[in-house]
């Protein structure tokens, strides 16, 4: 398994609401067990506040459960310090939701790219940086430039040669395509699809979008208030959902029928006033 989740809960306690009370204890995730295969191509879905966030954060070393156990690779990264971390920093790499937030406005691509080369002491940044570029479609004269010369989307595919170029194992998407228009989210995904083939890479994509997710991934869970509700193949998941909560989440997901059903409702509205 590329990531297995044993038991894992992560509790956060918030500050007291008065200085008599007792501290509010919130349970962001609560004893999931999920198996992520090696070379797969895993969603994690769920509302906001369901905890994909936290799972996330838990699969990348930048936060501890509470109880249970993480493992990436075949190490547990519970109890490991930053040093004992190592690894995972070259076999996992993240993208994010928001490319401009993520790239250095001060940096040259081609610094931003060989940024976690350097960090990693991993020798051929050049030739790195080189394939990196053209695996996601960018020339190699836009090394020279700086990420605010940019389109938006150009700006992602930045950000995924940054998480490519080290070779990582694990690729983690977290929301990679939300803040992109239509035309261009179709784009990244393809391009997210076609690298994680070329690469042998295990994709994790964590969205909000059921639409999304059923087009990239093979395997998906969904999540809820912190709890793991239902997970397996995603056609099967998607075709006969076992939980009702699932069934809720997919009976809401827009679609061309929907969309032309509601538009013929507002219409005969609409004329009803009319008459």
């Amino acid at each position: 398994m590329a990531v297995r989740l044993a038991g894992v809960s992560r509790q956060y306690r918030q500050r007291r609401r008065s200085p008599f009370g007792q501290p509010l204890i919130v349970d962001a995730l609560s004893g999931v067990t999920l198996d992520i295969p090696r070379g797969a191509r895993f969603g994690i879905v769920g509302e906001s506040g369901s905890g994909k966030t936290t799972l996330m954060r838990l699969v990348a070393g930048l936060d501890q459960p509470t109880t249970g156990t993480v493992t990436v690779s075949g190490t547990e990264l519970t109890g490991l310090r930053e040093g004992g971390l190592a690894f995972l920093r070259r076999s996992l790499q993240i993208v994010f939701q928001d490319p401009m937030g993520s790239l250095d406005p001060r940096m040259r691509v081609r610094d931003i790219i060989a940024e976690p080369l350097q960090v990693q002491g991993i020798g051929g940044i050049d030739a790195a940086v080189a394939t990196a570029l053209d695996q996601v479609g960018l020339p190699a004269g836009a090394g020279r430039r700086y990420p605010h010369q940019f389109s938006g989307g150009q700006r992602q595919r930045i950000s995924i040669a940054r998480a490519i170029a080290p070779a990582p194992d694990i690729l983690l998407a977290d929301e990679a395509v939300s803040a992109l228009d239509v035309t261009v989210r179709s784009q990244i995904l393809a391009l997210l699809e076609s690298i994680a083939v070329q690469r042998g890479l295990t994709l994790i994509f964590v969205s909000h979008d059921l639409a999304v997710v059923r087009r990239v991934c093979d395997h998906v869970a969904v999540l809820s208030g912190g709890r793991l509700v239902e997970s397996g193949p995603t056609e099967r998941v998607y075709s006969a959902p076992e939980q009702d909560y699932t069934r809720e989440l997919l009976a809401a997901v827009p679609t061309l029928a929907k969309g032309l059903a509601a538009a013929s409702t507002r219409q005969a509205a609409r004329s009803s006033r009319l008459r």
